[in-house]
């Protein structure tokens, strides 16, 4: 019950599948990537801090550097990654083949 009394709950009406998470502890942030949808969260308060919209299932996601992540996903069976923008930081990045991170299976 303690736990419960202090866990806070987030979700997004037609988002499903919250299984890829990355904690940024710098930024006070954790990134969640699910489907359809990659999510910032502030993590004292699970305030939206930020969203990005991605195709199907969002399967890697790693911090790059002090400015963006490295996301993969499914993309409807032919897997791509992107260079994903940092909640409040810079441009984005080209992106790059998957090599082996993203499954191009759908589900878990």
């Amino acid at each position: 019950a303690e736990l419960r009394d202090a866990a806070k709950r987030f979700s997004r009406g037609g988002v499903s599948h919250y299984v890829t998470l990355t904690l940024d502890e710098a930024e006070a942030l954790l990134y969640v990537g699910a489907r359809e949808a990659l999510f910032a969260l502030a993590t004292g308060t699970v305030e939206l801090k930020g969203t990005t919209d991605c195709f199907n299932y969002v399967r890697f996601l790693q911090s790059y550097n002090s400015s963006h992540l490295y996301a993969c996903g499914t993309y409807a069976f032919q897997p791509k990654c992107a260079y994903i923008v940092s909640v409040g930081t810079g441009p984005p990045l080209p992106p790059r083949p998957p090599r082996g991170l993203a499954p191009p299976a759908p589900q878990p």
